[in-house]
């Protein structure tokens, strides 16, 4: 009889969270979804010797989280560029991309102008390989929300990832159309 009650609350609060949850307000939890284009440029630095190269490709992001008001969002958030090198020979699939904490703010409570950001673990991986190797990140920039739920961002994400005497630092600018729930 306990377990039914306890079982009984519980999924009440899930039914009664999730029914306000998407009540067309910032405030409260947020999900999103993006994907667009992306603009990367890879420096490797091995001792004294040196190599950058610029590669275009998709750009992907992810965020949870939730809306303390409908001006302030904090969320964990994960964005990944995908692309490859012209000058690779296995023409291989590479991804340069952060994961951590993010945070946006909505200019005004209505407005649709907003600037975001967020700092945690970078990664740099090679799809043939299966390597990946991790460090630093950051992400930084600004959006527009063209209707409820959909927005488009502009952002700049970088990475500094240092392994075995070598540097890689990627730095991309990116263009993505989000559908965000809340």
């Amino acid at each position: 009889m306990k377990k039914i009650l306890i079982s009984s609350i519980l999924a009440g609060l899930v039914v009664t969270t999730s029914l306000e949850a998407f009540d067309e307000q910032r405030k409260g939890f947020i999900v999103s979804l993006g994907a667009g284009v992306s603009s990367i440029n890879t420096e490797v630095e091995i001792g004294s010797m040196g190599a950058d190269e610029t590669s275009f490709g998709l750009a992907t992001s992810f965020k949870i989280g939730y809306g303390f008001t409908n001006q302030f969002l904090l969320y964990y958030v994960s964005d990944v560029s995908w692309y490859g090198y012209d000058n690779d020979p296995n023409d291989d699939t590479y991804t340069s991309g952060h994961a951590g904490i993010g945070a946006s703010y909505y200019i005004e409570e209505d407005s649709p102008y907003y600037v975001m950001g967020g700092i945690g673990i970078g990664s740099f991986t090679n799809f043939s390989e299966r390597e990946s190797e991790t460090g630093s990140a950051f992400i930084i920039g600004g959006g527009y929300e063209v209707s409820p739920h959909f927005q488009i961002e502009a952002t700049y994400l970088s990475t500094n990832i240092e392994e075995d005497g070598i540097e890689l630092n990627t730095g991309a600018f990116r263009l993505t159309a989000n559908y965000m729930w809340y």
